[in-house]
């Protein structure tokens, strides 16, 4: 008994270890999605060793670390589901494999109704991964990939998450797969398949956590030694079947794909701030609301309804700089090749674009991997092995990702590092609360909405911006009451301390300030902006819903709005550039020493001087791309989507 805890203790230790050193805190491991280039989805069926290695020699010399591949679960368990015409017809009386209705060998392959060939060519695959230092994340049951469904043929018209005889034989599978190949050192990491909530449709709202449950306890009692990553995306309330709180509960990583050309991520220009920040918001909610480490997974555009191939390339620098300033952990590309000439489904489909990758399918680079190059290659050369998080200057409490984004923008426009926690989860600690696009309730329940106006009470400021608010006790908490509501919309030009701003909404809405200060007011002397006091805290209330406003229209985050931020959290950075799209970051090291990451988040150059902190000074500026950002004698210039780490000190009282 003994032995075997003192093996538990032992695997436990072992497994929290590879996690941690799987995708460490304050790096940006790199990598690509991979299927091989002569083949895509049929690589295994039509098994080329010598294509597979050309593609893994391009990739490695590319700078990237990290692949995350495929099994294809229709032809790695291709079992057949054979009835009988008496008693029980609706019961399957045999399986065999494939559809000449082999039967199964008695071998455990055969037990798991798994192609023997396949795996040893997945194993192949994992050598020659090994071979040029590549790390695997490995989704065996990929029942999903661009659009086709690949199921084995004894589950169509089944539901995999439900169906007994689908989770009898997905058990198995897996629990020879992972058994099979768990001693190979190039794995670093499970996942059960590839956007694995989107096989079949769930008919119950707890069919995700019992089938992400059954199915990484399968892989965790097979290899309990490596870390196993959840089901892609951020959904913030409970309401979602597959929520973030549930798929983090039984996971140890988190995954983002954020693809943004089928909503309004990218609807301004593709080199802009907007979609500057889309991938780091998203993973840093992603992380925040989860709890666990959290990375990008997939990322990827479609180029011809997006930008050229040098603005991509520009897109690519940027974006990686506001990944790692985020802690997002890694960026894996979608996809390693283009898939194009390929007449196979779902290829030949009108929905799948066959040009996301970083390499042509000759294995000709495309632009944006130079870019991904020199990241690599500054990041290897960092005086330090991680860059510290940065402490976070207000909580935000969300329930869409589309406000995280919007939220994002403004917040980093404004000088203030976010953090973000569900407004259906406990409230947390913090000195500001922002409570963007408050509709309804907010997602507040009783209880959190009593204990936000506690900490609010007791010395907390409190963002809110009304969207038909109804929260209990708002005459008193905000010190205003509405007035009038018409559901006409307009356009109201308004007058804030300092600056203007045209604010549009819906509806309009007319209050009263009751205790409430008034601080912006619209052109008929109406007020928008209002500050209260409650308690020893303050309350500051926007009559608009900005958040949702500017996100749903191009444009708008190139005005003042990100000033509305300012007022309510005022930040000193040790570095003002005093340009809205030119974003700084605070790293320290501590003892005096930080690292100051800025970043161009626009297709215009940037040159000035920026304003450092008193007795703060650069010691040393590093970058990606010299030609692009220079730091020299206190003068700052940043190219398109670009980015640098000023290295500072503060001076010692003598």
């Amino acid at each position: 008994m003994k032995k075997r805890m003192l093996s538990a203790v032992a695997a436990l230790a072992l497994a929290i270890s590879a996690a941690e050193d799987f995708l460490p805190s304050g790096k940006v491991v790199l990598g690509a999605n991979y299927w091989a280039s002569h083949a895509a989805t049929q690589m295994w069926s039509k098994w080329d060793a010598a294509e597979v290695e050309k593609d893994l020699v391009a990739l490695e010399a590319s700078g990237m670390t990290v692949l995350r591949v495929f099994a294809n679960w229709a032809e790695f368990q291709p079992i057949v589901e054979i009835h009988t015409a008496v008693k029980g017809f609706d019961q399957p009386r045999e399986t065999r494999m494939f559809l000449s209705e082999e039967r199964r060998p008695d071998t455990p392959a055969g037990h798991a109704g798994v192609d023997e060939r396949m795996m040893a060519r997945f194993e192949a695959f994992c050598d020659l991964a090994q071979k040029h230092n590549f790390k695997l994340i490995v989704c065996p049951l990929t029942g999903q990939m661009t659009f086709r469904i690949f199921v084995p043929p004894s589950f169509e018209g089944k539901n995999v998450y439900t169906d007994p005889y689908c989770l009898k034989w997905s058990g198995r599978y897996m629990k020879y797969f992972v058994e099979r190949l768990k001693h190979h050192p190039a794995i670093a990491a499970w996942e059960i398949g590839n956007e694995s909530r989107i096989i079949t449709p769930t008919d119950h709202h707890d069919v995700p956590e019992f089938w992400l449950t059954y199915m990484h306890d399968i892989i965790r009692r097979a290899d309990p030694t490596r870390p196993v990553i959840g089901v892609d995306g951020l959904e913030l309330t409970e309401d979602r079947p597959w929520n973030t709180s549930v798929v983090a509960s039984v996971s140890d990583y988190l995954a983002t794909h954020p693809y943004g050309m089928w909503g309004p991520a990218y609807i301004d220009d593709f080199t802009g701030i907007r979609s500057a920040f889309f991938c780091a918001s998203l993973t840093r909610a992603l992380n925040d609301v989860g709890g666990k480490p959290a990375f990008v997974e997939e990322h990827g555009a479609r180029r011809q309804e997006q930008t050229s191939q040098r603005h991509l390339a520009d897109y690519m620098r940027g974006m990686l700089w506001n990944v790692w300033d985020a802690d997002c952990r890694a960026m894996l590309w979608w996809c390693a090749f283009d898939q194009t000439g390929m007449e196979i489904a779902p290829y030949d489909w009108k929905e799948p674009c066959v040009e996301l990758g970083i390499f042509h399918r000759d294995r000709r680079p495309y632009p944006a991997l130079e870019s991904l190059r020199a990241f690599a290659a500054f990041q290897k050369a960092l005086p330090f092995d991680a860059l510290p998080k940065a402490r976070p200057d207000a909580l935000f409490l969300v329930s869409d990702p589309d406000i995280v984004h919007s939220c994002y923008i403004l917040a980093k426009q404004a000088g203030i590092h976010p953090a973000f926690q569900s407004a259906e989860q406990p409230i947390r600690d913090a000195k500001f609360y922002f409570l963007p696009n408050a509709q309804g309730r907010a997602r507040l329940t009783v209880r959190n909405w009593t204990a936000l106006k506690q900490k609010v009470f007791e010395g907390a400021t409190l963002y809110l911006s009304w969207n038909d608010t109804f929260l209990d006790s708002l005459e008193e908490v905000a010190g205003i009451e509405i007035d009038s509501r018409e559901a006409t919309g307009d356009v109201q030009a308004c007058a804030f301390p300092g600056f203007d701003l045209t604010l549009g909404s819906a509806v309009k809405r007319r209050f009263r300030a009751l205790t409430a200060e008034t601080l912006g007011t619209d052109k008929a002397g109406n007020g928008v902006f209002f500050r209260n006091r409650y308690g020893k805290g303050t309350v500051y209330t926007l009559s608009v819903p900005m958040e949702a406003r500017l996100y749903k229209m191009a444009g708008k985050y190139a005005t003042d709005a990100y000033r509305v931020y300012k007022l309510v959290r005022p930040v000193t950075r040790l570095v003002e550039t005093g340009a809205r799209d030119v974003t700084v970051t605070e790293h320290c090291f501590g003892g005096g020493r930080c690292g100051v990451v800025v970043v161009n988040n626009s297709p215009t150059p940037y040159a000035g001087t920026p304003k450092l902190l008193a007795k703060w000074r650069v010691v040393q500026a590093l970058t990606d791309d010299a030609a692009r950002a220079k730091w020299t004698d206190g003068r700052l210039e940043l190219g398109a989507n670009s980015g640098i780490l000023l290295m500072m000190e503060k001076e010692r009282a003598q």
